[in-house]
């Protein structure tokens, strides 16, 4: 939708607003539309929430989207020279900026534009609002007819090539990183897999023991936050391991080139670790960040978190399959649970 409205400014300044966009004129008055609305758009599209292009409030964008332009027209058409007058109306007064022909309304949207995007930037970082607060100056830019010697259309082009970008990255997060714990996804541990399958490597499939019984007494939101712990702890494994959200309460650890004699070590360490944690839960009031002197803040439950871990390679038999390997992971650590839980179980190639 970004890039449909970059798209739409870019051909109505080329087609209505032309040259000798700071006189008086029929191009400035387009100008002056398209620099108004378009801070107010992307602004807009960066607050509503996003339901799909074809949900009902995904239509409603797209026809608040299109029927602008013919909006803009028949403004334009109206010659209502008191609303041409307002958007010409210099509210900075001796303050205006020289250095663009942007009417003052359209400089206040855009620095206000910016300011809540860098907020909520800084307020919670991600791609997506960074990507918007320079896509809102590039837009700008565009807007002040050769700015560092550039055209209107190179602005316009570079905030979409931005968009696109972090759409790119966001797509590729969404699909390879977990949400919740931060970690690789499955999709991401089957690609190491694959790229390891020529040489030894083992499995280790991880789960979270009586998760269930978290989720049922504390609510889901102490049983996310178990399993971030629990990510935590699993992303400083040693031994070259590489962690992974499996699904649900389930975690993965691949060791590429390593057979599962050599990594029971560095699963049993693991293990230990996570057994050795004082879950404690988080109070109502906890900030987003840890401070530097924890407050105490009355009484608060402290709960023990523990896993069972199966493991297996690709030694066993030969050009075993990795769902094979992965499989007998997971009967392992079934067998591992059958034997009481918080433990670790492997399967071995047998010696001849």
């Amino acid at each position: 939708m970004a890039l449909v409205i970059l798209f739409l400014v870019d051909l109505m300044l080329s087609q209505y607003a032309g040259v000798g966009l700071s006189q008086a004129g029929d191009g400035h008055v387009v100008y002056n539309l398209i620099a108004v609305l378009l801070p107010i758009n992307l602004l807009a599209l960066s607050l509503l929430p996003e339901r799909g292009p074809l949900t009902v409030q995904g239509i409603a964008h797209w026809a608040a989207i299109v029927i602008q332009p013919a909006a803009v027209i028949q403004l334009f058409k109206s010659r209502n020279q008191d609303f041409f007058g307002f958007l010409d109306f210099r509210v900075l007064g001796d303050a205006s900026p020289a250095w663009t022909d942007v009417p003052d309304l359209s400089f206040v949207l855009f620095v206000i534009a910016f300011g809540i995007l860098l907020g909520r930037y800084i307020w919670r970082p991600d791609a997506e609002r960074n990507t918007l607060a320079w896509v809102i100056i590039a837009s700008f830019l565009a807007l002040t007819p050769g700015f560092g010697g550039l055209e209107s259309t190179t602005y316009l082009a570079t905030a979409g090539l931005m968009i696109i970008v972090s759409v790119a990255d966001t797509s590729y997060r969404l699909a390879f990183q977990d949400a919740l714990t931060g970690l690789p996804t499955r999709r991401g541990m089957y690609e190491l897999i694959y790229q390891a399958s020529h040489a030894n490597y083992t499995v280790g499939m991880v789960d979270v023991d009586h998760f269930k019984a978290f989720n049922d007494k504390h609510g889901h939101d102490v049983g996310d936050q178990v399993l971030r712990m629990v990510a935590a702890v699993m992303a400083k494994v040693g031994g070259g391991g590489k962690a992974f959200r499996y699904g649900g309460e389930e975690f993965a650890v691949i060791f590429p080139g390593k057979k599962v004699e050599q990594t029971q070590e560095h699963l049993e360490k693991l293990r230990a670790t996570i057994a050795g944690r004082v879950f404690v839960i988080r109070g109502p009031g906890r900030p987003r960040k840890k401070p530097d002197i924890p407050k105490q803040v009355g009484k608060r439950q402290a709960l023990k978190v523990s896993v069972s871990i199966g493991a297996a390679d690709n030694a066993f038999k030969e050009h075993e399959q990795p769902d094979e390997v992965i499989k007998a992971a997971d009967e392992a650590l079934y067998a591992a649970k059958e034997a009481g839980r918080n433990r670790v179980r492997i399967r071995a190639k047998p010696k001849i």
